[in-house]
């Protein structure tokens, strides 16, 4: 390693933590090719900070000498912080590019999209997994079963006033330690409303990904077994939009938002069904100029056309999930300052605008609110819904219970919902 050489940090989450009083920033590789999280000291994350691609290693010593009043870094500090960053794949550098290309390789040779997180964010055993899913449900908060009986009359979770062709849910994909009761509500109404063949799950691409959709033609496996994709399906989608989906399918290895809702279906739908899997990009990029709205980008106008076209020919019972969560706030996501109790009620009488608005398939209101709204408060749901509301020329929704996980730790929040949803084309 040179002393010209120029490091540069690829994009990390980065999240102070405490322990023992003194605290600590524990970084982590969002699209998780890094091979494990880090936890540096508050000096380490300084010199992290300056691993810009601009700083060679002198301008390193240079600027940490100037801020700490004339303190030189001990010899070889430097470089051997660039040395764990780089055996760990967090630089932007041929090494990390290079594991990239076996990363794609291999998600591309796989004859399945493997369980990601099972093990970690839920059990990697079926029966108990079943079991946790069945708690779920019969939390004092949770929705209760499907098809729930009392005084021998099935009492539904949720109706709407319309007659619609198509129905659909605004579910969670946060973690289900902490927000899986919150997912039942959505799939009780969802397996009120009928038998379905095939389940179009719109998640979020967190990371990683250019375009404004990304699908996968991969089955997903699950500790409850593969779930198998609707390729036909996808191949009419393409075919009528006048342009490919896949490219860059590999983004969903490691995402969370289309895994976690399979194990909500795979656990109560016992008859054959199919799923088309799908991450939306986000809608920043097509809004630079003020006067851009959504609907009015050529190939975005593209993709809503040629999704509504497979829809209408596919021979198949179908049902739409909106896999996604609300607000991220707080130093967490960015911001400099925690979130106090008064700003936990501003967002929620923020989140319930957007219900109101979704509830009333109010075009004009929502494109409003995406700018002035949505977008400024990191609300991830924001592709998904417009293409909801899009594909569907009328529609209806209902909210079905909302809530707002607040991480003391980190003094940041991330709320969430479930809706019942339903249009007709």
């Amino acid at each position: 390693m040179t002393e010209n050489y120029y490091p540069r940090l690829r994009y990390v989450d980065a999240i102070p933590i405490e322990e023992k009083q003194e605290v600590y920033f524990y970084i982590r590789d969002p699209l998780e090719i890094a091979s494990s999280p880090l936890v540096l000291s508050p000096v380490e994350f300084y010199i992290l900070t300056l691993m810009d691609g601009k700083h060679s290693i002198p301008d390193i010593r240079r600027a940490f000498a100037e801020r700490f009043n004339g303190l030189l870094l001990p010899d070889h500090h430097v470089e051997k912080l660039i040395d764990v960053l780089e055996s760990h794949y967090y630089l932007d550098s041929p090494g990390f590019y290079q594991r990239l290309t076996e990363i794609k390789r291999e998600f591309t040779e796989s004859s399945v999209r493997k369980a990601w997180h099972a093990g970690v964010s839920y059990p990697d055993d079926p029966e108990v997994l079943q079991q946790q899913l069945d708690e779920f449900y019969s939390s004092p908060t949770g929705a209760g079963m499907p098809g729930e009986h009392v005084d021998g009359k099935t009492i539904p979770h949720s109706s709407l006033n319309g007659t619609w062709q198509y129905p659909a849910v605004m579910v969670p994909h946060i973690d289900l330690r902490v927000g899986g009761v919150a997912y039942t509500h959505a799939y009780r109404y969802l397996l009120e409303a009928g038998e379905f063949d095939l389940f179009i799950i719109l998640g979020v691409a967190h990371f990683g990904g250019q375009g404004f959709y990304t699908v996968t033609e991969k089955d997903f496996e699950t500790p409850f077994g593969v779930v198998p994709t609707d390729r036909e399906f996808i191949h009419r989608w393409e075919q009528a939009a006048g342009m490919r989906l896949t490219a860059e399918e590999w983004i969903h290895r490691s995402e969370h938002s289309i895994e976690f809702q399979l194990l909500f279906m795979q656990h109560l739908i016992k008859t054959p069904f199919q799923i088309v899997p799908v991450l939306c990009g986000s809608a920043e990029p097509y809004l630079q100029n003020p006067a851009t709205h959504l609907e009015d980008v050529p190939q975005v106008r593209s993709l809503l056309d040629g999704l509504r076209t497979a829809i209408r020919e596919a021979p198949k019972r179908v049902a739409l999930i909106l896999s996604v969560d609300l607000a991220h706030l707080g130093p967490k996501f960015g911001d400099s300052q925690p979130i106090t109790e008064t700003e936990l009620k501003l967002i929620e009488a923020a989140d319930h605008q957007m219900f109101d608005v979704l509830s009333r398939w109010d075009r004009p209101a929502y494109t409003d609110l995406v700018s002035m709204d949505l977008l400024p408060r990191r609300v991830d749901a924001v592709t998904a819904v417009f293409t909801l509301l899009h594909i569907f020329r009328e529609g209806e929704g209902k909210l079905l219970r909302y809530e707002q996980n607040f991480q003391e730790d980190t003094q940041s929040v991330v709320s969430y919902a479930s809706m019942a949803l339903a249009g007709n084309l």
